[in-house]
Formats: structure tokens, C-alpha cells, sequence
């Protein structure tokens, strides 16, 4: 049986440049990158070209090689960047923290944590995916030391404004420093680090054709002069003091050269991946059966072209993502970080679902190489478990 493969926002296969890229590390250049002999160096200019390819994705132009930092994953980027700008200087100590009450957990669970020390934390309402600008203006202060919200929700694919975010924060506090969390939104979205407004952005290999188990965070040339960011891993001092710990060079390579390949074909992706997320809606409108599945749609003005986030008609979305596992289809329950806690999604919550229909929301995830004849058999497929799941319970 042959899979259809609506899960890309959980993780994506890897391309065959990355895969290139990675074997020809393992084989020919797998030495050790601080290693100064003729192996290290090797090693060193494969570790250097990445970062440049990645740079080079977010449109950074001019950039130091300190200014992106790889880690582990997404999710270590998010805690370097929250964690390490608290931890940075003694004097933000008991300050504030804004984020929203929909972010990643990477970020949430960071916060809290924060919390837990004694800085204090604001999270603005984002109901029908839209950042509550309103709240956000009476929650920003002069001591508020930190903004992080995320570019692109994982789970609905509302698109938050971050420049405008940013914009207000630095009114209000010049120093304030903005991060984004803008793992669904790297390259599914044209966008900078300027255009943003932020001076950290977390970026992830595995949600655009690369390696699991890598991450980056850049940091700004202004957050880098200003020392605001501290590394939260201690070591060695490799990734230029921020992140110690010998790199994973084939994971790093595969991520560079994923980042350089999705960046090459990025507009026409992007057309391809609106075209079907506007077409799987319209193609369930005109289904007798299928009319019953709802829509989350995001009232955010942007939306993420790779996310569609539907409602089963009283069928709970475990129940039909077994029923679709078993046809081949692969789609998921909301993000997989959450799936793992078997906790009702917290950010369909904050959407503004019920808890019922919350567990009920099934989230497909779209890429470049996704077909309209894949959408049609999910189609069918879903027809035909909605009969049968509907049967079973009578």
C-alpha cells in the first residue's frame, strides 16, 4: 500500500540534496569542524557553507557566521533564544515576557519556566487565530524585556503580523527584543528577519526536506553587540560560545542544503501549496457527505498556505485518523508535540473550540509534491469512514 502523506507540518521527507549533501559529510568530510589538521578544515568548510545556505534562506545578506547559531532542534533554538535572553543580564531579573496563548509548546513550557523564577509573563489571546492587538497594547510596558510569537500556528495556520508586533513593542520599550518562533513558516512563507522586525528567529531543518535533529537560531548583529544572548549548553564553546557541544555536521549539512533547494523553488511551492489547501475546502462543499466536515478557518489576514485544519462531524479525530492510517493516508490529530501529551490541543482551545470539537479536528498538511489526486482519495477516504464510523455508533 502506498502512503499519501498529509502530515509535512509534523515533518517532511528528506530531499535528495539533503540526502547528498549528508552522505557526502559521512563519507568524505566527516572529521571534526575545530579540528585544525586537513580533515577538520574539510570539515570546518562544510559546517561554514551551511550556515551560508541557510543565511541565505532567510534573506540575510552580510551576515557574520555568528549570526546563526545551528542546535539540536526547533526546540532548543526556542529555549536558547527565551532562556538565554533572560539569563543574559542581571538586571532583567523579575521583568516581563509577552507571548500568546498559542504558541508551541517550546515556547509555553520555556515561559513557564521562567515564570517559576520570578519573571513574570503576559500570553495575549489569539481566538480564531487572530493576536489581540488591543490586549497586547495594554500588556506592553516599559519593562516588558522580551516579545516571542510565533510567525505561523502549527496547528490552524493563522499567520500572526510580527512587524506590527514589533513595531509597537520597540514604541514602547526601544530595547524591548523580539523573537519569532517561524519553524511552519520558514520557507512556506516569503519573509526576512528585518521585514519582521525580530532580532531572533528559530528555524528547523525537519519542516522544509531536512534532517530531524537540527535546528538554528539567528541572532541579530544588534543582539550580538549588545550581549543579549547567553548560551544556555556549556562546553567546549563551538558555535561561537553559544551552543557548545561538537556539531552534528551531517545533519547541519543536509539542513544547508535542503534551505538552499526549497529556497530556489520557494514561489512556485507556495502556489502549489495554496492551490490545494483552497481546493481540498471547495472539494468537501461539494460532496453531499463530506459538507458535514468543518473548516477552522483563521480570520488572521495572512494564512499559511500548507495547513488545513477540518472538524469531523461527531467523530473523534483519533477515531478517523486510525480509520485513515489503515487506507494509507497519513494526516494527524493536531501537532505531533501534542499528540504525544494525549492532552485536547490547547491551541484549538485558544482558537475558540470546545473541547468536543477540538477532538474532533483532524489537521492536514500539505508540500510542494502533494497532487490533486491525493486530495481526491483523501476525499474518498474520508467519505467512506464517515459512513462506516457513523454506522459503528448507532
Amino acid at each position: 500500500m502506498q502512503t499519501i502523506y498529509f502530515d509535512n507540518s509534523a515533518t517532511t521527507a528528506l530531499c535528495p540534496k539533503a540526502r547528498e549533501a549528508m552522505l557526502h559529510v559521512m563519507d568524505e568530510a566527516w572529521g571534526n569542524p575545530s579540528s585544525r589538521h586537513a580533515i577538520g578544515v574539510t570539515a570546518h568548510n562544510v559546517l561554514k557553507k551551511a550556515r551560508e545556505q541557510v543565511l541565505s534562506a532567510l534573506g540575510v545578506r552580510g551576515a557574520k557566521e555568528e549570526n546563526l547559531i545551528f542546535t539540536a532542534s526547533g526546540t532548543e533554538a526556542d529555549n536558547l533564544a527565551i532562556t538565554g535572553t533572560a539569563h543574559a543580564k542581571k538586571a532583567l531579573a523579575g521583568g516581563k515576557i509577552i507571548t500568546s496563548d498559542s504558541e508551541h509548546p517550546a515556547v509555553l513550557r520555556t515561559v513557564e519556566a521562567l515564570e517559576a523564577e520570578g519573571f513574570r509573563a503576559s500570553y495575549i489571546p489569539t481566538k480564531h487565530g487572530v493576536f489581540d492587538m488591543d490586549v497586547f497594547r495594554r500588556e506592553m510596558t516599559r519593562d516588558t524585556f522580551l516579545v516571542t510569537v510565533m510567525l505561523v500556528n502549527n496547528e490552524t495556520g493563522a499567520v500572526n503580523d510580527i512587524r506590527a508586533i514589533s513595531d509597537y513593542a520597540k514604541s514602547v520599550n526601544p530595547d524591548c527584543i523580539v523573537h519569532t518562533d517561524a519553524v511552519q513558516g520558514f520557507l512556506k512563507l516569503p519573509f526576512t528577519p528585518t521585514t519582521l522586525g525580530a532580532d531572533l528567529v528559530t528555524v528547523s531543518a525537519h519542516k522544509i526536506h531536512g534532517p530531524k535533529g537540527v535546528g538554528a537560531l539567528y541572532i541579530s548583529p544588534y543582539m550580538i553587540k549588545r550581549r543579549a544572548v547567553s548560551p544556555i549548553i556549556f562546553g567546549g564553546g563551538q558555535e561561537f560560545s553559544f551552543r557548545s557541544g561538537t556539531e552534528n555536521l551531517p545533519g547541519i549539512a543536509g539542513f544547508g542544503a535542503a534551505a538552499a533547494a526549497q529556497s530556489a523553488s520557494l514561489e512556485q511551492d507556495i502556489a502549489a501549496m495554496t492551490s490545494l489547501r483552497d481546493r481540498l475546502p471547495a472539494m468537501l462543499a461539494d460532496d453531499p457527505i463530506l459538507s458535514n466536515i468543518a473548516v477552522n478557518v483563521p480570520q488572521s489576514k495572512e494564512r499559511a498556505p500548507h495547513i488545513v485544519s477540518l472538524r469531523m462531524p461527531k467523530i473523534k479525530s483519533e477515531t478517523m485518523l486510525n480509520f485513515l492510517s489503515g487506507k494509507g493516508i497519513a494526516v494527524s490529530s493536531g501537532s505531533a508535540c501534542s499528540a504525544q501529551s494525549g492532552r485536547i490541543s490547547s491551541a484549538l482551545l485558544c482558537f475558540g473550540l470546545s473541547e468536543a470539537e477540538a477532538d474532533t479536528t483532524l489537521r492536514i498538511s500539505l508540500c510542494a509534491q502533494n497532487t490533486e489526486e491525493e486530495l481526491i482519495a483523501l476525499c474518498d477516504a474520508l467519505r467512506l469512514g464517515i459512513k462506516m464510523l457513523a454506522r459503528m455508533k448507532r
